[in-house]
């Protein structure tokens, strides 16, 4: 089937053949308002050939372009070459290309009866390979949030991550559970150890040899029960997401292996799930750290902080120019900002900056929080040197300053994402479940760095 897409901000003749189709214009009540579509069938041609007429006017940020484009993929039902024409002016048709190949996402793995797969070919496009690799990331992304706890042991992680990165120019190492202990991680064993499952702490390294080198550690827990510390059922209901920081850090370095950016990138994810047992840590317990420093544990269900400190220790040792990070580390990070904004903190102004600018009026969309240096009150202890939980209020900003004291004074960026990462309900963009929220923003960030 072939179909083009006819986007226009205004109803007139410079569409074709539009006199003799006002009827079809007036019976739709096209205003060509944005997401107003309407199918008109070519008579006039024996190619059987259809046009898709899309209203475009009102579409101003990347959001609008990238919502316009996943509503135009909704809208089409079979197989097609599809040929994108421009009628009105300024319009983003990358982001609109984007926005049609996302919204073929589809996970029923688990399902008896699947959906029919439907193949877009957009045949006029310039931008098909950098959109097909940064989509494959974000689609892994999405898949490894959405597949069950059950399954998602860390082998299967492992394999997945294996499966990934095959033929890219990264270097892969995993580490077992005695290694962990052996380099001193009693975050990354505390947390695992009400487990049956093995932790394990995955590497991955491209380009080494670049001028420019950037860590970048994603929390990975499989699944959060909350511990001793454990949280409502209802609570438990989607902590099957917890891992979504490790996905989308080895999403974005298979991005930015597929695009030759000119930076390199070591991505680190220790790999647990935090379970209730016999053997599980208990609130009061004392966790040394791959630094040196040592944590209180007042609540067993705030464990991405104690796995990320030892992970942000390890990659410091390594100097790197910027450390990043990426969790689904806190819920007050979106009370703060709602679930479709991500926290951003950084010790360094420049590089949170530099964050920012990379994605200002972006698909994704962030917004900054204080490091407020008085909050580090609320998590001191007096038998540790710092406790794990400040308590109710300002917890995104308290679990922020926690990872600060294991940064070693580099530059760093810290990305909360524990609102976005997950879509409550479907929308064109997002189908209910994992987003891949914080690849394209990561992605953005690095691209910028590697041209600086």
């Amino acid at each position: 089937m072939k179909i083009e897409v006819l986007l226009t901000d205004q109803v007139n003749d410079s569409i074709d053949n539009y006199e003799e189709n006002r009827i079809l214009f007036e019976t739709n009540k096209f205003e060509a308002k944005k997401n107003q579509m309407f199918y008109m069938s070519n008579y006039n041609s024996a190619d059987e050939k259809a046009f898709l007429i899309v209203g475009t006017d009102g579409c101003k940020s990347e959001y609008d372009f990238v919502d316009l484009g996943s509503s135009i993929g909704k809208k089409i039902n079979n197989d097609c070459d599809l040929k994108l024409t421009a009628i009105a002016k300024n319009l983003n048709m990358y982001l609109i290309e984007l926005g049609i190949m996302l919204s073929t996402y589809r996970f029923e793995n688990f399902k008896s009866t699947k959906s029919p797969e439907i193949n877009i070919n957009i045949v006029n496009s310039e931008f098909s390979t950098e959109i097909e690799n940064k989509v494959n990331s974000i689609f892994w992304v999405r898949d490894m949030v959405n597949f069950p706890a059950l399954t998602k042991s860390p082998e299967f992680f492992q394999t997945k991550v294996e499966e990934l990165i095959d033929g890219l120019n990264i270097s892969f190492k995993s580490y077992d559970e005695k290694w962990i202990k052996e380099n001193k991680m009693g975050g990354v064993i505390g947390v695992s150890q009400g487990s049956e499952r093995s932790p394990k702490f995955l590497v991955g390294e491209y380009n080494p040899k670049a001028k420019k080198q950037i860590s970048l550690i994603g929390k990975g827990v499989l699944f959060d029960s909350g511990g001793l510390s454990l949280k409502s059922p209802a609570g438990m209901e989607t902590m099957k997401t917890d891992m979504a920081g490790a996905a989308t850090a080895w999403g974005i370095i298979a991005l930015v292996a597929k695009q030759n950016l000119d930076i390199g990138l070591k991505v680190y994810t220790p790999i647990v799930e935090n379970m209730p047992s016999g053997t599980a840590i208990r609130p009061g317990d004392i966790l040394n750290m791959r630094n040196g420093k040592s944590i209180e544990v007042m609540n067993t269900d705030a464990e991405g902080r104690l796995i990320m400190a030892d992970a942000l220790a390890y990659a410091s040792e390594s100097k790197p120019d910027i450390i990043c990070d990426v969790a689904t580390l806190t819920g007050a990070a979106y009370v703060a900002l709602g679930v479709e904004i991500g926290a951003v903190f950084s010790n360094n102004k420049s590089t949170l900056e530099s964050f920012l600018d990379s994605n200002s009026d972006g698909f994704e969309n962030y917004h900054s929080l204080p490091l407020e240096q008085s909050y580090k009150s609320l998590i001191q202890s007096n038998i540790a040197d710092m406790k794990n939980s400040g308590g109710r209020f300002g917890g995104a900003i308290t679990a922020a300053l926690l990872l600060e004291e294991f940064v070693n004074d580099l530059n760093w960026i810290h990305l909360d994402i524990a609102g976005p990462a997950r879509s409550r309900s479907s929308s064109s963009i997002y189908p209910e479940g994992g987003t891949g929220f914080g690849v394209l923003g990561y992605f953005n960030f690095l691209e910028k760095e590697a041209n600086n």
